[in-house]
């Protein structure tokens, strides 16, 4: 336990920041700005943003600019003749050449139009892929949350009945030493007293590994925390929760969005069967003779290309062919995570609903214990009942206020867990006036560089008879989700 308190303890001073969350979403605010999961998942988003940039540059020119400056020098030697002497000749010059070359593409066969509509796609994708580990990050800060209460409650209660057992003991041994009460009496209040002493030595170690869970999600130790808030937007009713999770999981829109990748791909693979046409601007500068100073030729020219694919060897079909059984595979993920979705829903809503009423009958059982203990302690006083029935009933009422914090604890993560499967788990959500990362704003801060004017020009003439691949019923937004037959009102 020493060496425990003391790693924590040392963990802790190694946090920056001295102030401590009270509630629940001070803690999930703190997590969302410092979690570095999550900032990772940010930081991936925006590699995805940069995705569209760099495929809509494919409707854009390509400019390419090269040169070479060189030195050269060369010795020519002749023999002597019958009439000459024999010679010598050093060449020396210091040439330059230079080569400006521009691309236009003019038409792909959808090509670029299938490669933006991918990128895009995928933004979707990680963009949901945020919204996912978001709502992971705040279903393990309500956990960690939720556990530290819970730990701390058990404690409390484990503590209050030492100090029961510790006077209930005390008197029974005086009433044994008076020959009122058994050696066996005493010792039945002695062993339920160590084992209370045990349980409560168990409960802080479990309350540290709480600590510890705390500190490694929140990113500082648990400080007074108070009582849980009540979350919304919970439904009343099993469809409601359905539609939501049709709607807003993020699984399921990631898994749609990544279909519609798969898609484009297909889309892109067919348009390398079509022509394309490009225009090309070149100009060159360079020596007319190797050994000349100054003495230069210039070049323009200006070409369109059509360039059509006759026969590639079945290259282009398999492709083709490899890009459809991708786009299959992608559909299928749709369908599972679909039912995944289901799954999630289903067993959150179950629960809520199951650990809802075991917390109303465990408060009913509480109060009950309670008058229990009360009867036979009085019993006792008077020989109606034996020493151990009070044990036992003191020992009913521990497990039943330890089994109230247990159920609260369960009911409320089952609460957050439904949020979650709903994709409704969000901090924007929970709270109104947080300051949330915006996916869009950080998308509009790289939109559109290096574009130029007659970008969309060309688009609308890459988009003349390209490819298309139709969108799958499955993966369809708002295909709906298939209820169990056992829906209904809560």
């Amino acid at each position: 336990m020493k060496r425990r308190l003391a790693a924590i303890g040392l963990l802790g001073a190694l946090v920056p920041g001295s102030c401590f969350g009270e509630t629940l979403m001070d803690a999930v605010l703190l997590a969302y700005q410092t979690n570095p999961t999550l900032r990772a998942q940010r930081a991936e988003l925006r590699a995805a943003d940069e995705g569209v940039v760099q495929a809509q540059a494919g409707y854009g020119p390509q400019m390419n600019l090269s040169g070479q400056a060189s030195h050269d020098a060369a010795r020519v030697q002749q023999g002597p003749g019958l009439f000459t002497p024999a010679t010598t000749t050093d060449y020396r010059a210091n040439t330059a050449t230079g080569e400006l070359s521009i691309v236009q593409p003019l038409y792909t066969n959808g090509s670029v139009r299938a490669q933006v509509g991918g990128a895009t796609a995928a933004v979707i994708a990680q963009r949901e892929a945020l919204r996912q580990a978001e709502s992971e990050l705040i279903q393990n800060v309500a956990t960690a949350y939720l556990d530290v209460r819970r730990d701390r409650e058990t404690v409390l209660v484990l503590k209050d009945e030492i100090t029961a057992l510790t006077n209930e003991f005390a008197e029974t041994k005086a009433r044994g030493a008076s020959g009122v009460l058994t050696r066996t009496d005493v010792a039945q209040s002695e062993a339920r007293l160590l084992s209370a002493q045990a349980q409560l030595n168990l409960a802080q170690g479990r309350l540290e590994d709480s600590n510890a869970e705390y500190l490694a999600i929140v990113g500082q130790s648990p400080g007074e925390l108070g009582p849980e808030p009540v979350l919304e937007p919970v439904p009343d009713k099993l469809n409601q929760a359905f539609d939501s999770a049709d709607k807003n999981n993020p699984k399921l829109l990631a898994a749609v969005a990544n279909e519609k990748v798969a898609r484009g791909k297909v889309d892109e693979a067919k348009a390398a069967n079509g022509p394309n046409v490009s225009l090309r601007f070149d100009a060159q500068i360079a020596p007319v003779e190797p050994y000349l100073e100054k003495q230069y030729y210039d070049s323009l020219s200006v070409m369109a290309t059509v360039t059509q694919p006759i026969y590639t060897s079945g290259l282009n079909s398999s492709r083709i062919r490899a890009a459809r059984d991708e786009d299959d595979r992608a559909q299928l993920d749709v369908e599972s995570a679909r039912r995944a979705a289901i799954q999630a829903v289903s067993q959150a809503w179950s629960e809520m609903a199951s650990t809802d009423t075991a917390v109303t009958i465990e408060q009913r059982q509480l109060a009950v214990e309670q008058e229990a203990v009360k009867g036979n302690r009085v019993e006792e006083r008077v020989g109606l009942r034996q020493n151990i029935d009070l044990l036992n009933a003191e020992l009913e009422l521990t497990n039943a206020r330890i089994g109230l914090v247990q159920g609260r604890h369960d009911a409320y993560l089952a609460r957050v867990r439904l949020l979650a499967a709903m994709g409704l788990l969000e901090v924007r959500i929970l709270d109104t006036d947080a300051q949330t990362f915006d996916p869009a704003a950080a998308f509009r801060a790289v939109e559109g560089r290096g574009q130029v004017p007659w970008d969309g020009v060309i688009a609308v003439l890459d988009g003349i008879a390209a490819p298309s691949t139709p969108t799958p019923r499955l993966s369809a937004p708002g295909a709906g989700l298939q209820r169990p037959s056992s829906a209904g009102a809560r």
